[in-house]
C-alpha cells in the first residue's frame, strides 16, 4: 500500500535558486515567477511530481515544524475556497497542459469530504419475499386468502413482505473505492491536516473492471436508476473526475493560484466587519467632446478594496489590501498606489463632507516595520527635519498574519481586533 508523505513547506516569492531543481524546473516552466533581479516563485497552492508533494503558503507566514502540515491544508481549503466563491478570473494552474482553473481541486475537495461524511458507494435494493420485512398490505389483500377470525375480522397467516437490503461491493462501488484510494493517497491531508489515510479499508477492494469510458457509462446508467439526493450528486462528481486528466494520472499534478493578491483582497473583505459597497456611488471620470456633449465614462470609475464605517461616529476607513512584503521602501506600495489612495479619500469626502476619513494599506505579516506613509515637501525637508504636506493626509500601515485570515475566511468568522484598529482615531 502507498503510503501517505508529509508535503515539502516553501513560499510564496521563495528564491527561485533556493528551491530543489526538479520543483524550479516546473514552477519556471508554468511561468510562475517574478523576473526581477532574482527570480522568486509566484505562486501559493500544491504541486505534486514523482519525486513528491510540495506546497507554497502565502508570503510573510511565520510557523514552527508542528504546525506546516495544518497550515498547508488551511491554504488548499483557501484557495479552493476562492476558486468557487470569486467571480474575477482565476489565475489557478492544472496539471498537465496549464488550463487556468481550479476545477480539479474543487472536484477533489468534494469527493473526500462525501467520503468522510456518507461513506463508500451503497445500492439499495427491495427486496419482496412472504413473511419477511415490512408488510404490503395491498399486495397481501389481492394475493393471500384469509381466515375469518374470531370478531369477524380476516387473519392473513401469510403477508407479502418488503425489505431493504444494502450493497457496498457492487460494481460503482468499486468504482468509487478505487477513485478514493488513489487520492487518499495523494489528497487527503487537504481535507484532514494530517497525513493518516481517511480510507486504508478500501485497499481490499478489487481492481474496477475496464478503463475510464466503460466506469463512466455504468456510473451514468446507475445515475438514471437513482434518487437519492446524495447518490446523484456523487456519481456525478465520480463522472466529473473520470473525464478529466485527473481520472488517469495525479503523478503531476498542480493547483493553486499565480496572482494571490487577489485572494488576499477577497478574504480581507470577507472577515472585516462593518464594510460598505459604495463604488457605484464614488465620482467616475466624464469626457466632454467638442460640440460640448459630456460623454461619461462609468466604467472607468474607481474601485476600492474594502471601505469600513463606524454608523455611530461617522467615521470611514479606506483600506487597499496589498500583499507586499512592505518590510522597507523598496518593497513597499510605490508612488501610484499611494495617489490612488490619496485620491480615494478625497472622493469619499464629496459623499459625506462631514464624515471623519482614514486611509490604510493592509500587509500580510505578523508584524511590520512600516507605520505610515506620508507626503514629503522635497523642498524644505533636511534629512533631520521632515516637512510633510498636511494637504495630503497619512496613509496608515496595519499587518496581519496570512494563516489567522486565512482561518477565519474558512470558519466565516470577522476578525474583530483587525477591524477596531483599522477603524480606530489616529492621534
Amino acid at each position: 500500500m502507498n503510503k501517505i508523505t508529509c508535503p515539502k513547506i516553501y513560499s510564496d516569492r521563495a528564491l527561485l535558486s533556493e528551491l530543489p531543481k526538479h520543483v524550479s524546473e516546473e514552477i519556471r516552466q508554468r511561468g510562475l515567477t517574478l523576473n526581477g533581479t532574482i527570480e522568486t516563485v509566484s505562486f501559493v497552492g500544491v504541486l505534486i511530481q514523482e519525486e513528491g508533494t510540495c506546497v507554497f503558503l502565502p508570503r510573510s507566514v511565520q510557523c514552527d515544524i508542528t504546525e506546516q502540515l495544518a497550515l498547508a491544508s488551511n491554504t488548499l481549503k483557501a484557495v479552493e475556497k476562492y476558486g468557487r466563491e470569486s467571480e474575477t478570473s482565476i489565475d489557478s494552474m492544472d496539471e498537465g497542459d496549464g488550463r487556468k482553473s481550479l476545477n480539479q481541486l474543487s472536484l477533489i475537495v468534494s469527493l473526500l469530504d462525501d467520503f468522510r461524511q456518507n461513506g463508500i458507494y451503497t445500492r439499495r435494493r427491495e427486496v419482496r419475499k412472504l413473511n419477511l420485512g415490512r408488510t404490503d398490505w395491498k399486495k397481501t389483500v389481492n394475493r393471500v386468502i384469509p381466515f375469518p377470525g374470531r370478531s369477524g375480522q380476516p387473519v392473513y397467516l401469510d403477508t407479502h413482505g418488503i425489505k431493504r437490503q444494502y450493497f457496498n461491493n457492487c460494481e460503482i462501488a468499486i468504482i468509487h473505492a478505487s477513485v478514493i484510494h488513489q487520492l487518499d493517497i495523494n489528497f487527503s491531508w487537504i481535507v484532514t491536516g494530517n497525513i493518516r489515510p481517511i480510507a486504508p479499508e478500501l485497499r481490499d477492494y478489487s481492481t474496477p473492471k475496464g478503463n475510464a469510458k466503460y466506469q463512466i457509462s455504468k456510473l451514468k446508467n446507475e445515475l438514471s436508476q437513482t434518487y437519492s439526493d446524495r447518490d446523484i450528486r456523487l456519481l456525478k462528481l465520480l463522472i466529473r473526475y473520470l473525464q478529466t486528466d485527473s481520472g488517469t494520472d495525479t503523478s503531476n499534478f498542480i493547483a493553486g493560484l499565480g496572482k494571490f493578491h487577489f485572494c488576499w483582497e477577497h478574504m480581507l473583505g470577507k472577515v472585516l466587519k462593518n464594510t460598505v459597497s459604495l463604488n457605484n456611488k464614488l465620482p467616475t471620470p466624464a469626457y466632454i467632446d467638442k460640440s460640448g456633449n459630456v460623454l461619461t465614462a462609468n466604467e472607468k470609475g474607481m474601485r476600492t478594496d474594502i471601505i469600513l464605517h463606524n454608523k455611530k461616529e461617522n467615521r470611514y476607513t479606506v483600506a487597499d489590501a496589498k500583499y507586499y512584503a512592505a518590510t522597507n521602501v523598496r518593497n513597499a506600495p510605490g508612488w501610484g498606489d499611494i495617489v490612488k489612495q490619496l485620491f480615494y479619500e478625497k472622493a469619499l469626502k464629496t459623499l459625506d463632507t462631514g464624515a471623519m476619513i482614514k486611509n490604510a494599506f493592509i500587509f500580510p505579516g505578523k508584524e511590520g516595520n512600516l507605520k505610515e506613509a506620508r507626503i514629503r515637501n522635497r523642498l524644505e525637508s533636511t534629512d533631520e527635519v521632515p516637512i510633510y504636506i498636511n494637504e495630503f493626509k497619512p496613509i496608515h500601515c496595519f499587518y496581519t498574519d496570512p494563516m489567522e485570515v486565512i482561518e477565519h475566511y474558512l470558519k466565516g468568522n470577522k476578525m474583530d481586533q483587525l477591524t477596531e484598529l483599522l477603524l480606530k482615531k489616529e492621534a
